[in-house]
Formats: C-alpha cells, structure tokens, sequence
C-alpha cells in the first residue's frame, strides 16, 4: 500500500441509519415453512375425511349384514360406544381413532373444526349401529398433546399416543354399550407419558321389542 495514498474515510451510522429489512433468502424461508405448516394441516384434513367416508361405509355394510341376520336368525344387536375422558387438564385430546375388528367405526381429528368440537367434551356417544351376533374386537387409539401454560407452556409441544383393545361375544337381542374410558393412573409424581391410560365398561339389555312397545288394550 502507498503510505502517500489518502485514507479512506469509513462513515459509522446509528443504529436506526442500518438497513434492517430482512434479506430475501430470509424471507423466502419463512414463507416456505408457512406453506410447508398449511401442507401439513390440508394433510391431515384429507386424510381425516377419507377415514369418515371409510367409517361411513363400514357402518352402511354392517347394516346390511345385520338386516341379514334378523332374518336369518332371531335377531341381531346393537352396539353403542360412549367415550369418556377423565384425563386432568394437562391433557388435551387431539386425535380419536375407533376399529371394530379391523374396519375404522369413527375417526376424530383436531385438523377439522367440527371434530375439535366433539374432541373437547367429556362425553361421545359414537352409534356403531346393528351387528351380526359373534364375537367382535374393538380397538381404540387416542392421541393427547400436552396442555400447559406459562413456565410448563413447553409440554404443548409433546403428544402421546395410547391404544388398548377390547373383545365379547355379541349375543342376538341385545342391546350393548362399550363404555371407553381415558383415565390417569398414578400420582402427580407419576412423569406425563406414563399416565394416559384406557380402561373398559360393558353393558347390556334386551333389545326393546316392537310388540312389546304398543299400548296395552284397556277393557
């Protein structure tokens, strides 16, 4: 360098002279998750709309097989299950999946406004409907995301899934309620993934027979 060579003069701006708009690349990041996030939700809703079409079908076919039966038979039976969540309130329930030997009965996903809804109460009655008598499995899937505020709003952040199953003969005639229950077991020592827990109620009655719901004659 030529000592003679006059320096170059450096101008130091202030904070607020500095060009702080973002850079495109950045830009272009953010944008690219963003659509990555919508992706991802569209996802699920188409998926979670093919499984009510497939439960719908399912359900229609097992009509059909019942109407089948009763006159085969003595009669068929029916099938109601009754969710219930008993989870505390650092559970929040985002996903409900039930199969009925291997056929999806009902699906519940938080991806769809309307099944958020039903996500949140503590009870859902889910209609299987009329079955042919035999012997059926019931498999039950539920997915829980952490529900925390302030200095534990991190566990929003971590999901649990838990699943059980459930089988019993089906005899005609009768009227069955499969009560699910989502409980907690253990203590507040008891570390979160360990607590979701699905246990089962079973009952029955006769079904109500036609006959036997016309007004007797007075004399």
């Amino acid at each position: 360098m030529d000592p003679k060579a006059p320096a170059v003069p450096v101008t130091v701006g202030t904070e607020g002279d500095r060009d702080t708009t973002p850079t495109p690349d950045k830009v272009t990041a953010a944008e690219v998750t963003s659509n990555e996030l919508k992706l991802r939700q569209l996802a699920e809703l188409v998926e979670d709309l093919k499984n009510k079409v497939t439960a719908t079908k399912f359900r229609l076919q097992l009509l059909k097989e019942a109407m089948t039966a009763e006159k085969e038979t003595l009669g068929g039976a029916k099938i109601l299950i009754k969710h219930v969540n008993k989870m505390g309130g650092a559970f929040k329930m985002v996903r409900l999946r039930y199969l009925m030997d291997g056929k999806l009965v009902a699906s519940y996903s938080d991806a769809g406004e309307k099944d958020r809804e039903v996500l949140a109460k503590k009870e859902i009655s889910i209609p299987v409907g009329h079955v042919s008598p035999g012997n059926v499995r019931f498999r039950v899937f539920i997915t829980y995301q952490g529900n925390g505020y302030g200095v534990f709003k991190y566990v929003k952040e971590w999901k649990w899934e838990v699943h059980n199953t459930y089988s019993f003969n089906v005899e005609p005639g009768k009227d069955y309620t499969l009560e699910v229950q989502g409980v907690e077991k253990g203590g507040w020592t008891t570390p979160l993934d360990q607590r979701p827990h699905i246990q089962f109620q079973l009952q029955s009655k006769a079904l109500v027979n036609k006959e036997e719901t016309k007004p007797s004659k007075t004399k």
